[in-house]
């Protein structure tokens, strides 16, 4: 009886080699259909979360087509960033405009012969974002500073002008230049220096004196020290808005960087920063989720309070889970007691079947006459977690008695043998019970939101619901996009760290050795 042909000899081939070749082709075929399969589907699964962290660095989150490829990836608009913000405050990361700087920035414009002439019309503008915890209004730069713009070049229809922001001190005094942030009001002005002593801030020239009253509390200035004077020489200006019209039949073709929102069919520009520096063009929204939500009085960002109540809250519940889950797993698994089944059935089945509202007014109630309308209230209510009881016991149970055998026949009771045996073979359940308390407790809306009072007490959810009752409403979805960007980032690193203890079995980690 001859043997079976290889797959493939019909198609004419002449040796073995040929054969194997073709058959090797083949597989890799397969393999790449498969892996193209694979990526397609990451993309589909991970592309709402793709769009949200490109929406959350652009400048307009709004722009409909959206796109990928924007200006805040690009290195041309990088670099001249970076440009823009050393001219503004010589500082090409953070940006901003100083006291005795000036700014060049450039439009192009194309005038056809039958459209008018005229040159833009160019200005500062008022830009004052939504705050959450703002107390007054900051100065701003069109008070300030002041615009001059020329023609610089012509070719054909097309113009380009250059438009000059300078910012003149208001003292003429030289010397050591301080910044320090406006004391509360009185009847003199003062100043908190950065090592925390206050001073007088003198007003020695008309200018100054006639900005006295636009300057509110926190407003972070610049200081010239003359001897024991020191010298008000402008508020520090974090953004440079700019506004460039031009007449009907004229269009904007071009300028140092894009603009922030486009009106009237190219022929209204609007810049929300002229000056951002390269973390104020690239990341401005993860900047504004910090600085936005800064305690005026404190300094303290609430931001980063809400991360750390995450993070403890987070830990908490980690530990919690990991202790009690455990020895009731082990309990219910491995001893028997009277009652066992009926505790299994009300107190891990039935607890899982119920939703959390059901118990929230009484909840409410109890934690409020104990004065724990806080974390720690809010961790007391999610203790024990019944799917973590009911994770450990099914885990428990598919690991060999021979092991408790061979410590009983050592002496060993059953306290012993859970923590010396049991629990260090239960590694793989034990971190997968971490990450998905971990990941409940990060992501917990329902109880935080009815417990946390205070603003300092939020969680991060509850935060980032501030950001969307707040800026929502005006369409500043990039502030809520990186915030909830932010709060992802450590969920998925956890989980792509131990995703493979989610497939790991107990009982080969039971049998090792």
């Amino acid at each position: 009886m001859s043997a079976p042909a290889l797959p493939g000899a019909r198609a004419g081939f002449t040796s073995p080699g040929d054969q194997e070749r073709w058959l090797a082709r083949r597989r890799w075929a397969r393999a790449g259909w498969l892996y193209a399969f694979m990526i397609a589907m990451s993309f589909v699964f991970l592309g709402p979360f793709l769009m949200g962290v490109v929406s959350s660095v652009k400048d307009n989150p709004n722009e409909y087509p959206p796109k990928l490829i924007i200006p805040q990836f690009t290195p041309a608009y990088i670099g001249r960033a970076w440009t823009q913000g050393v001219q503004g405050a010589a500082d090409g990361w953070n940006g901003g405009l100083t006291p005795g700087r000036s700014v060049t920035f450039d439009t192009t414009v194309d005038s056809p012969a039958d459209a008018p002439q005229a040159p833009p019309t160019v200005g500062l503008f008022t830009y004052q974002p939504t705050s959450l915890v703002a107390l007054a209004r900051q100065a701003q730069a069109r008070d300030y500073a002041q615009v001059r713009t020329v023609e610089t070049g012509r070719t054909g229809t097309t113009r380009t002008y250059r438009t000059t922001v300078t910012y003149p001190s208001l003292t003429p005094a030289t010397g050591e230049i301080v910044r320090a942030k406006l004391g509360p009001a009185s009847d003199r002005l003062t100043a908190l220096l950065p090592g925390g002593r206050s001073v007088d801030v003198t007003l020695d020239t008309p200018e100054a004196q006639s900005h006295q009253y636009d300057l509110s509390e926190t407003q972070l200035v610049e200081l010239v020290r003359v001897g024991q004077e020191y010298r008000l020489r402008g508020p520090v200006f974090q953004r440079t808005p700019l506004q460039v019209d031009v007449q009907r039949g004229q269009r904007i073709v071009s300028s140092t960087l894009p603009p922030s929102d486009r009106q009237n069919f190219d022929r209204s520009f609007a810049y929300r920063n002229i000056t951002p520096g390269v973390i104020g063009y690239t990341l401005n929204n993860y900047r504004r989720a910090f600085d936005e939500t800064t305690t005026p009085q404190t300094g303290q960002s609430l931001f980063l309070r809400w991360v750390g109540n995450s993070f403890l809250y987070a830990g908490l519940r980690v530990l919690a889970a990991l202790l009690f889950c455990s020895l009731a797993g082990y309990a219910l698994a491995r001893l028997d007691f009277p009652g066992k089944n009926l505790i299994f059935v009300l107190g891990v089945l039935f607890v899982q079947m119920v939703p959390g509202q059901v118990n929230l007014v009484s909840n409410y109630v109890l934690l409020r006459d104990l004065h724990l309308l806080n974390i720690w209230g809010l961790w007391l209510q999610g203790l024990v977690a019944a799917g973590g009881v009911f994770l450990m016991k099914q885990f428990f149970e598919g690991m060999p008695r021979e092991l408790e055998e061979s410590a009983s026949i050592d002496g060993a009771g059953p306290f012993t043998t859970f923590w010396r045996v049991m629990l260090p073979q239960a590694g793989p359940a034990l971190i997968a019970l971490a990450i998905t308390q971990f990941q409940g407790a990060w992501n917990d809306f329902f109880w935080p939101v009815v417990l946390l009072r205070q603003n300092t007490d939020f969680t991060l959810t509850v935060g980032l619901s501030n950001f969307r009752s707040a800026y929502g409403g005006q369409g500043d979805y990039g502030l809520i996009l990186a915030g909830a960007v932010l709060s992802a980032i450590p969920v998925i690193i956890i989980f792509v760290v131990f995703q493979r203890y989610f497939v790991d079995t107990g009982a080969d980690s039971a049998v090792k050795g």
